[in-house]
This record gives structure tokens, sequence and C-alpha cells, in this order.
């Protein structure tokens, strides 16, 4: 590709990668494409809004916007943040995953389910059209208590998130899919979430082993996080930037020391860690003067085009030198050329519809649930057995509410799993609730308890209402299953039984039914805590950097 030969503006335009609200593209957007923009990002909204909702309206959306490019430039990445779990932003009716990188991590045989999830992943991502995927995610969780990463990590030693982020890796390959590394070099000990503001983060060698072992396996893009790392960014002027405008990060580590010669792309520079300190011209030229290759946006507004039309002046006067656009058009066309020369797969919609989905789904999740604590032997439990469950509103429970139109609750996947005798609490995680009035609402004299916990180091009221249920109903056995992050015995202690569950998707809570009604499948079970252990919440726990708040 010889990018010399394009306009500035096109050469400008390989740069950026953006995103959009809705199911159409805007104006701006369509101005991006028609200069040759050189990514699109998507995410939830822009396919919740296609009517009907199918396989192949995503696949059409794709080639339309991947041939709105001029001819003569390179077809733009498309790319998603597909995690699995938590993060997943192709609706569960066209896209057969549920399970977080943790829910893998902490299931009795979690090599083969990565590598089993992870080659469907990107086989239907690819038949989809996408060409980037924004993972894996290499950081390793030191602070159970970490408001961004939690069970997006494949836990908190280094060895299983490298090995398990290897498995993507050769799986993303064969498919054809381009993988991008993050959060470099390392969110995992954070205690402020970056959407909201700058975090100040604490450098371990720990934390780099995976994203090392990503470069020196052939890691075609990585991500570099937005958060201050003292221990890097030494001199006054690189204490006033974020990693991700940061010369110490990426020239001295990323590139130098790390040898990293793939594309490197920013966080969201819409997120709070930038746009609570600098303007978007600003913060956008400092992330290009220190190294970045694209800048990543999740809209396409005026504020966007003004940062492109201010990026145009800086190489048109030398404020950026044409050698550095001129570096990272390198590696774009080069990462750009090895997928050029990729046959996509034939796109098959029929490997697309609900039903197809949701086999292949629950046949993933019912892998992905882990024996933390207790007698396996415990399940099943007989079907008129009077059950009272008690689990998270769902509405109110962030990544996982886009869910609720298109999937049934708890209490009613349980009675099509054959129980009969059902009495429900639901409890609010978004607000304080009161666990007596809760229970008056029960309904009848439960012979077994199943508890959801959702993250109950931040809600002491879960805590109140797991100890008067046991105080309640004590000759009823509780089985606690964690859907967040692993519910510390210090938090909801004595469970009867304890399963982590790690993802609240509709696959894992059919999964769940499946395994209340017929036990534990005949795998061996886990230390789960060897992945990552449970959250205390003893005082300290929590790791914090300088400068950040103590959760």
């Amino acid at each position: 590709m010889d990018y010399r030969s394009w306009s500035l503006e096109e050469q400008v335009a390989q740069l950026f990668m953006l995103g959009y609200s809705g199911e159409k593209p805007n104006v701006i957007t369509r101005r991006f494409l028609e200069r040759g923009l050189g990514g699109l990002i998507f995410f939830r909204d822009n396919f919740d809004s296609l009517q009907p909702l199918n396989a192949p309206a995503i696949h059409e959306l794709l080639a339309g916007l991947s041939a709105a490019v001029p001819a003569h430039l390179p077809r733009p990445l498309l790319g998603i943040d597909q995690e699995g779990g938590q993060v997943e932003r192709l609706p569960h009716t066209v896209f057969p995953t549920a399970l977080t990188p943790l829910a893998v991590a902490m299931a009795p045989q979690p090599e083969a389910l990565a590598r089993d999830m992870y080659g469907i992943m990107a086989a239907h991502l690819r038949q989809l059209g996408f060409t980037l995927d924004f993972f894996p995610t290499l950081d390793v969780n030191l602070n159970p208590k970490n408001p961004i990463i939690g069970v997006r990590s494949f836990g908190n030693n280094p060895e299983t998130v490298w090995r398990l982020g290897k498995t993507a890796l050769q799986e993303f390959e064969k498919a054809g899919v381009v993988t991008v590394g993050k959060h470099f070099p390392g969110h995992g000990n954070g205690t402020v979430d970056s959407h909201l503001d700058l975090p100040t983060l604490i450098f371990t060698e720990e934390e780099l082993k995976p994203f090392q072992q990503a470069i020196d396996a052939g890691l075609p893009a990585m991500l570099v996080a937005h958060g201050y790392y003292p221990a890097l960014q030494t001199t006054p002027e690189e204490r006033a930037l974020p990693s991700s405008a940061s010369p110490a990060v990426i020239q001295g580590l990323l590139r130098e020391r790390c040898g990293f010669e793939g594309v490197l792309i920013t966080d969201d520079m819409c997120m709070g860690a930038i746009t609570q300190h600098r303007s978007p011209v600003e913060a956008a030229l400092a992330s290009l003067r220190a190294g970045v290759d694209i800048l990543l946006y999740k809209q396409s507004t005026e504020d966007e085009w003004a940062v492109y039309q201010a990026t145009l002046e800086a190489f048109r006067s030398e404020d950026l030198p044409m050698s550095q656009l001129y570096q990272s058009l390198e590696r774009i066309t080069r990462l750009k050329a090895r997928l050029s020369v990729q046959t996509p797969p034939p796109f098959n919609p029929m490997a697309f519809t609900p039903e197809a989905c949701r086999m292949t789904a629950d046949g993933i999740a019912l892998r992905g649930i882990g024996l933390l604590s207790g007698e396996r032997e415990r399940l099943p439990i007989n079907p008129d057995t009077a059950l009272l469950l008690v689990h998270p509103d769902r509405r109110k429970l962030g990544n996982y509410a886009f869910d609720v139109p298109t999937s049934d609750e708890l209490d009613a996947v349980i009675r099509q799993a054959g129980f009969s005798q059902i009495s429900s609490i639901i409890y609010p995680t978004h607000c304080p609730f009161s666990a007596s009035d809760l229970l008056q609402s029960v309904e009848f004299e439960p012979q077994a308890i199943c508890m959801i916990g959702f993250n109950a180091w931040k809600q002491a009221d879960q805590t109140e209402l797991y100890t008067k249920l046991r105080n309640t109903f004590p000759k009823a056995p509780i089985i606690l299953v964690s859907a967040g992050m692993p519910d510390s015995p210090d938090i909801l202690p004595n469970p009867d039984l304890h399963l982590s569950l790690c993802s609240y998707r509709p696959a894992s809570v059919r999964a769940l039914a499946q395994i209340l009604r017929h036990g534990l499948p005949a795998l061996p079970a886990i230390a789960g805590a060897q992945a990552c252990p449970p959250v205390s919440n003893l005082a300290g726990q929590g790791s914090s950097g300088p400068g950040g708040s103590q959760l």
C-alpha cells in the first residue's frame, strides 16, 4: 500500500477510529469515511436499534460501511469490544458467548474452555464482518476491588492471565481477526474508573509480564490505558500527562524496552480520564506526539472533526513531524495488508439464528460454573423442594440490563428447569434496601435457598440480607452463587455450597438452573482462589496507588 501517494487528508484519516450512536452513521461519520477513515468501533446501541435484529442485517451494515471508503484506500478496521460476559456489544440473540474471562479462568477445565469459546467467538465475529476485537484483557487483577477490570481479567496470577490470553490470541489469529491487548501497561491495581477520571496506578513488573509475553508472541495491536504511573512518569512534564500521551510509557517502556512494533491505539479519548483534564485537541495532539498510531473515539461529532482538522494543521505546520505520520502509516498499512490477503469465510446466517446461538451459548455456559467451596453432592436439588431465590434486580445491573427485554428472569428460568415451589426476593444493587422488608415477601418456609451475590463487597445491605436469611431460616441450606467477583467468606460467610458464575448473561442463568436441577458436571473441581481470590472487606485489603482513592 503506497500511502505516500495519498493526500494528507487521507493519510491523517487513517489515524482515527470512531464510533457513532444508533443504527446509521451520522453526517460526521460519513464525512470521515469519505476521507478514508482508518477504523470504526461498534457498541451495543448500533445493533439494538436494528429492526429486525438479525445477523444478516449486521453483516450488511458492516459491508456497507467498509465500502464507503474510497476504493484506492485500504478498508477500515471494523472493531468491537467483545470480551464475553460483562462486556459484550452483540446481543445474546445473535451471538453465542456468555462467559467473562474470569469465569473461564475459574471453570473446571479453563484451557479447553478458552480454546473452544474463543474459537467460536473469533469465527463468528469474522463471519459477521468484524476484523478487529479489543481483546484479550491482559491486565492482572491485583486489586479485587478494582472498579474497572474485575471479571474482565483472567485473574490475579500473571501466568494464568498469559496462558488463557495466549489461547485467545491463537484462536483469533486462526479466524483472521486482529487482537488488541489491553490496557497497557496494566490497569489491575486501580481504585478509580478511568471512564470517570484519571486514575493513579502502581506499575509492577508482575502486571507487565502478560503484555511482554504477548508482544514476544507477535501481538499485532495494543491499547494503551489512560492512567498516571508515578514510577514511570517521573519528570514534571510527564506528571502532567496521562499514560496514553506519555513518551516514557509509549516510547521508553512499550517500544524500546518491550520491543513492541505493532499498532498502538489509545483507550477511548471520550473517557473522563481525558475530558476532565484536557481539551479534545490538546489531548489528541499530545497522544500523537508521544507516538500513538490510532486515536480511538466512541463517537463522531463536531468535536472529533475539530480534532481531525487540528491534526491536519499540525502536520502541515510540522508541529507534528511527517516522519512520525509515516511511521504510523507504515504500521497501520502493514496490519491492514495482512487482513487484505485473507479470504473472509462465507457468511452462514444459520449459525446466527436465536436457536443456534442459544444451543452454543448454553453448552459453553454449563462448562463455566466453578465450585468454590462445599460438597458438590449437595446438588442436584429435588424439584419438589420449596426453593427461595434471592437475586439482584437485573434492570439496574449495568452491562447486564440490556438482556432484560429478550430473556426471562431467574424465577421463570428455574421453573422451566422443573422446580415447582419457588418464591423470589429481588434486591437492588444501585441503592440501599431493607433486608427485613424484603423478607416479608417470602411466601413459605424454604427448604433451600439460592442467593446470587453481586459484588457484595460494595454493598453492606447484601451482607445483612444474607445474615437475616441464615438466621430466619436456619434449617435451609444456602447455595451462594457469585455473579460478579467471587464473594469472600468475610462478607457472605459459611454458605453450604459456593459456586462461581462471574457473569449474569442469560446463558449463564440458564446454566445455573440446569446445575441446580441436575447437579454439577462430572469434571474435576478447581480451587477458584487460584484464579482470583474472593474480595475481602477487611480494612486495607484493596490496593491503592499514590493519590488514588481507597474503596
